[in-house]
């Protein structure tokens, strides 16, 4: 019986990833059609920390974004619409798929482990996501996400690694809080903080304990990849504890008619 089903699991595992193999076949050639098409353009990448506010997003309706996971919580409240849509979180795009399908973005890009089942994303385009283990060293950046992205504990790892990809010179973080109330310590232990928001929408739950100290990782790696390739990332947040990347005003970054 157990031979039995060690076979039925080896099959079902061999069927997962010749399915993923496909959605990311399928994507290769769209992403591929990405590669440098914003070289010495500036993008933002917005994350959904507490810092997050409509006012913000109002300001970057004319610039090229990303939106990530929950952002759609914000939709009702904005004319702001982001150009991408990243998720990489399995529960959540298993959770919510049938609201990331109907998010009005494309493209809409999905990171899927080969060995997860996920649900199907309508317009999604797939990108392989390689979530080998890299604590306590930097994680891997890539430079061709045709082939794969790496795990960085951040989903805002993702968009950097596509952002680059597609040529953009600056990169501008936005809504990146990097804080929780209630984060996994490196030895396994829990900690909690009293009186801190998670994200800018009550209805936006974490679906994993947040492991900061990796994605803190994750922000050196790509802080390291950029420098290496004549890429500045900034951190226009509002505050929040992200100190990895050099900290810039975000008013300063429109002019004055735009502020107004």
């Amino acid at each position: 019986m157990n031979i039995l089903k060690r076979f039925f699991s080896a099959v079902n595992y061999l069927m997962i990833l010749a399915e993923n193999t496909v959605l990311v076949w399928k994507g290769r050639k769209r992403i591929e059609s990405y590669h440098n098409r914003y070289v010495g353009k500036r993008c933002f990448i917005v994350g959904n920390g507490p810092s997050l506010s409509v006012e913000d997003l109002e300001k970057i309706k004319g610039e090229i974004s990303f939106g990530t996971h929950r952002i759609y919580h914000i939709f009702d409240k904005t004319k702001w619409r982001p150009q991408f849509y990243c998720a990489q979180d399995a529960r959540l795009i298993n959770d919510e798929f049938e609201r990331i399908s109907k998010i009005d973005v494309d493209p809409k890009m999905i990171a899927i482990m080969p060995f997860t089942r996920y649900q199907k994303i309508k317009g999604a385009t797939y990108i392989k996501l390689n979530g080998e283990k890299f604590y306590p060293q930097l994680p891997k950046f890539s430079s061709d996400i045709c082939k794969e992205i790496y795990e960085g504990f951040t989903v805002t790892y993702m968009s950097l690694q596509i952002a680059i990809y597609m040529g953009f010179s600056e990169i501008f973080l936005l809504g990146m809080d990097h804080s929780y109330s209630i984060e996994m310590n490196p030895d396994g232990s829990i900690k909690t903080t009293e009186g801190i928001k998670d994200h800018f929408s009550s209805d936006d739950v974490c679906t994993n304990v947040p492991q900061t100290y990796k994605s803190t990782l994750a922000y050196y790696a790509a802080r390291k990849y950029a420098d290496q390739h004549n890429v500045k990332i900034f951190n226009a947040t509002r505050g929040g504890k992200l100190d990895v990347f050099e900290r810039v005003d975000f008013d300063s970054l429109f002019t004055v008619e735009e502020r107004t």
